[in-house]
């Protein structure tokens, strides 16, 4: 997505254009580093069979948070710089917005192209068999688009809509919450999301780049859970791991009495981290050791959910056990990062 820059006292305001597969409809905003709101531009494409809700993203490069790009001898290295800065800031954000709820708020990666089928007319009946596959690149744009992304400060969004409705964190995460599964209803947001976000970016910049790489594993998780649900859950454990193994990053493995090898008692530091940042209770050590016995199947066996498959004769009960498995693991990698954040704030 193209990006307009503009410098004011130090800062550099960019404003971009994000998705979503739940509409939103309201504005949130982190107060100096980033704001999100409902794409409603001037000639803006729309389509009422879309599934990608576009979303405006506007927020702040300080300079410490500028990549130099190398000088080459093609003269490209601002271009570079602007292109490196921009979109690993986009992707910190976007991360950080689908930690904190059960959406994905993402960006188009792959801009390489796929072959496709334009859909020229939203009710195009019988016409719509007279149609041609046509070579597509994977972008959002239109001629009018660069113009309308130059800033050089937040827009007073609040003029124009309401924030986003905001629920208690407890009810938000275990009350049916909606991963993406229900685009008629829209994205809302838990009320812990302001102290996690504070928490997330007072961090050093050491303990951050371990953070960062576990929240890209809880976000992998969430991109790829209705496609690919056994690698989900594998990414969701992993974003747990990396927080586990940060945790313990002090711990030294003591020798075994019998056989003199050195035992790092993984399952138990997994199952450790997760009573101290999720909850402490009989019901949660079974829970914790099931789905550490889940990990180490999938990890060592080869074990693959069969829902992944394209036909199953599966009773709908162990449908649902394999959905709500892959579910709480995803939860549990959320919520052990966020906790872990707010609880060391």
């Amino acid at each position: 997505m193209l990006d307009v820059i503009k410098k004011n006292e130090m800062k550099r305001f960019h404003k971009t254009i994000i998705f979503t597969k739940t509409p939103l409809k309201k504005y949130f905003l982190y107060p100096d580093k980033f704001q999100i709101y409902p794409a409603n531009f001037e000639g803006m494409p729309y389509s009422k069979l879309q599934e990608h809700f576009p979303v405006i993203l506007e927020y702040v490069i300080e300079e410490d948070e500028i990549i130099k790009a190398p000088i080459d001898e093609f003269g490209l290295e601002d271009l570079r710089t602007l292109t490196a800065s921009t979109l690993t800031k986009q992707d910190e954000i976007l991360n950080l917005l689908t930690l904190f709820t059960t959406h994905l708020f993402f960006r188009y990666y792959d801009l390489s192209g796929t072959w496709g089928m334009p859909i020229l007319k939203d009710d195009a009946g019988e016409e719509a068999n007279t149609w041609s596959s046509k070579w597509n690149m994977k972008m959002f744009h239109w001629p009018s688009l660069p113009e309308q992304l130059v800033i050089d400060n937040f827009t007073d969004i609040h003029l124009h809509y309401e924030p986003v409705d905001f629920l208690p964190f407890l009810e938000y995460y275990q009350n049916n919450p909606n991963y993406d599964y229900y685009n008629n209803q829209e994205i809302t947001f838990p009320n812990n999301i302001f102290t996690g976000i504070e928490a997330y970016y007072k961090l050093s910049k050491s303990v951050k780049n371990i953070i960062d790489t576990a929240i890209s594993h809880s976000t992998t998780a969430v991109e790829i859970s209705q496609l690919k649900k056994t690698l989900s859950v594998i990414s969701a454990f992993t974003a747990i791991e990396t927080m586990v193994n940060y945790e313990n990053r002090d711990y030294e493995a003591e020798k075994c009495e019998k056989c003199g090898q050195l035992q790092f008692k993984v399952s138990k530091k997994y199952r450790d981290y997760l009573l101290q940042y999720i909850g402490n209770n009989q019901n949660n050590k079974k829970k914790f050791n099931a789905l550490y016995n889940l990990r180490s199947k999938i990890v060592h066996t080869g074990l693959k959910f069969k829902t992944e498959n394209l036909w199953t004769d599966l009773p709908q009960e162990e449908k649902d056990l394999e959905f709500l498995s892959q579910m709480e693991v995803i939860l549990l990698s959320k919520l052990s990062i966020i906790n872990w954040l707010i609880l060391n704030k």
